[in-house]
C-alpha cells in the first residue's frame, strides 16, 4: 500500500514513528521503502489479505461465536502491543480488520489504515470520521482518544459479528447517532441478544475503568474467555477459502 503525503504535511513523522516503533509485532504490516515522488512524500507498507469488513457483508449471517471470541482475542492482543509502545489506532471497524492465509493455512488476523494513527493521550480532535458506528459515546461527543475507546470499538465489532448493529445508519434512523449511543451506554443489554450479554458486561467494566482511570487489560481478557467456559480461544479461526477467486469466509 502507497501513502502519499504533501512534503509538509506532519503525519509523515508521525507515520515513520509507528512503523519503526511497532515493528515486528504481529499483525502490523511492515514499511517497505519511504521516497519522493513529483514533491510529494510516499510511504509504502504490506498489506495483506481481505477487509474482514468485505468478509462480514459476503457472510450474510453470525459467524460462530467461537470465532468471534477468537477474532476479538486476535484484535486486543494486536492493540494491547501497540499500546505498550505508546500508540492508539483510533479507528477500529471492520474495514481496518485484515484477514489473510498465513503460508500454513491458518487464518491470520492483522490491522491496516493508519491514518489517524496517534501517541496515546493525544488532544481530542473533531474529525468526522469519530462520529462512525465503531466509535465509543466518549469519542463521539469529542473526547480524547484512549486505550478504553480502542477496547470498545473491537466489542462494538465483535457485536457486529453477532449481527447485533445498534448504530448502524439504518437502524433506530429515527434517532441521531450521538443519541443511539447514549440509548447503549445507559442500558447495553437492552440491544444486545441472550448470547451476547456478556459483550455488556465488557462494556460496562471498560467504561468503569474509565471512570477510576485505571486500564486493566488482563481483566479485559479474563472476561472475555468468561463467555464459552473452557474455550481456548488461541485455536485457529475456521473459514471457507476458494482459491481461484480469492473468496473468503469466516465460519
Amino acid at each position: 500500500m502507497l501513502k502519499v503525503f504533501c512534503s509538509n504535511d506532519t503525519r509523515i513523522e508521525a507515520h515513520l514513528q509507528f512503523f519503526t516503533e511497532c515493528a515486528g509485532i504481529k499483525g502490523i504490516p511492515n514499511l517497505v521503502s519511504r521516497f519522493t515522488l513529483l514533491d510529494h512524500e510516499v510511504l509504502a507498507h504490506h498489506h495483506k489479505g481481505v477487509r474482514f469488513g468485505r468478509i462480514l457483508d459476503a457472510g450474510f449471517f453470525k459467524i460462530t461465536m467461537h470465532n468471534t471470541i477468537r477474532l476479538g482475542t486476535r484484535l486486543l492482543r494486536i492493540l494491547h502491543a501497540m499500546h505498550m509502545k505508546g500508540f492508539v489506532h483510533r479507528d477500529v471497524k471492520p474495514l481496518s480488520v485484515m484477514c489473510h492465509i498465513d503460508d500454513s493455512g491458518e487464518l491470520q488476523v492483522g490491522l491496516s489504515y493508519f491514518a489517524h494513527t496517534e501517541r496515546i493521550d493525544s488532544p481530542p480532535t473533531s474529525n468526522p470520521s469519530y462520529q462512525g458506528p465503531y466509535q465509543s459515546l466518549h469519542v463521539t461527543r469529542g473526547g480524547a482518544y484512549s486505550r478504553v475507546d480502542e477496547y470498545i470499538s473491537v466489542i462494538i465489532l465483535m457485536m457486529a459479528s453477532q449481527m447485533v448493529r445498534p448504530f448502524d445508519y439504518n437502524v433506530n434512523n429515527h434517532l441521531s447517532h450521538s443519541r443511539k449511543k447514549e440509548v447503549f451506554h445507559e442500558n447495553p443489554y437492552d440491544s444486545l441478544t441472550e448470547d451476547t450479554m456478556w459483550l455488556g458486561d465488557m462494556y460496562l467494566m471498560l467504561e468503569e475503568m474509565r471512570t477510576s482511570n485505571s486500564f486493566r487489560h488482563l481483566e479485559i481478557v479474563c472476561a472475555m474467555s468468561r463467555a464459552l467456559p473452557g474455550f481456548d480461544a488461541n485455536t485457529p479461526i475456521t473459514y471457507h477459502y476458494d482459491q481461484h477467486n480469492g473468496h473468503l469466509l469466516i465460519d
